[in-house]
């Protein structure tokens, strides 16, 4: 199961355990995800995989 280092805390957090956030823009949709540990933002979640 692949897991996401949070920039902030630096856990390994599961992707199902990632809080998201989606909103609906003109342009289509704009998903972020945070820590569910110390609620840090997560901005490229591709890039963080552990």
């Amino acid at each position: 199961m692949p897991k996401v280092s949070c920039p902030d805390c630096d856990r390994s957090i599961a992707m199902h355990e990632l809080e998201a956030r989606t909103v609906t823009q003109r342009s289509g949709f704009d998903t972020s995800y945070r820590c569910p540990f110390c609620r840090g933002d997560i901005e490229d979640v591709s890039s963080r995989l552990a």
